[in-house]
């Protein structure tokens, strides 16, 4: 008899949290508009293919850090993120196919001032949104999204600093 209880209560305490697991996957978070415009953005490029699009909205560089590149290195630098962004591109169309949509499941913004030195001279000052999205694709149906967004300032624009892409477990 008490092996039944125990397994009864086993049972419900399972079934309890996959239900609660399945509401939260099933939520979107809400996002800023502006915000939900640069993914809106961001994402169609990924959904046309437009790497163009996607190179210029990728890979985050500080003005200070800007200002440290000698004279010409700022190109060379440009054109080996852009390199890396088609590369990234490709390896992710390789391994889950298509893409098809997404819904954003997290978001968290902080701002970061410049008198913050450490955590401004570590990831640079400014509005950091950090997103995890649910993307939908054509071979591997779903993959977390996860972005790290920047923008200097409230009336700048967002650029991707750092993504990654997993399969759903």
């Amino acid at each position: 008899m008490r092996r039944a209880y125990i397994a009864i209560c086993f049972l419900f305490l399972v079934v309890l949290l996959l239900a609660c697991t399945k509401g939260k996957e099933g939520q979107s978070a809400s996002v800023p508009g502006d915000c939900q415009q640069f993914l809106d953005k961001y994402f169609d490029a990924w959904k046309s293919k437009d790497i163009a699009t996607l190179q210029a909205l990728s890979f985050y560089l500080s003005p200070e850090d800007r200002a440290k590149f000698p004279e010409g290195s700022l190109e060379i630098w440009r054109e080996s993120k852009n390199k890396l962004v088609t590369e990234n591109f490709e390896q992710v169309t390789r391994e889950f196919g298509d893409f098809k949509g997404y819904e954003v499941l997290r978001a968290k913004t902080t701002t970061i001032s410049p008198q913050d030195q450490f955590a401004a001279n570590t990831i640079g000052s400014g509005i950091h949104t950090e997103l995890v999205c649910k993307a939908k694709f054509s071979k591997k149906h779903n993959a977390h999204v996860g972005l790290h967004l920047i923008r200097e300032t409230e009336g700048s624009q967002y650029i991707v600093a750092a993504w990654n892409f997993q399969a759903e477990p």
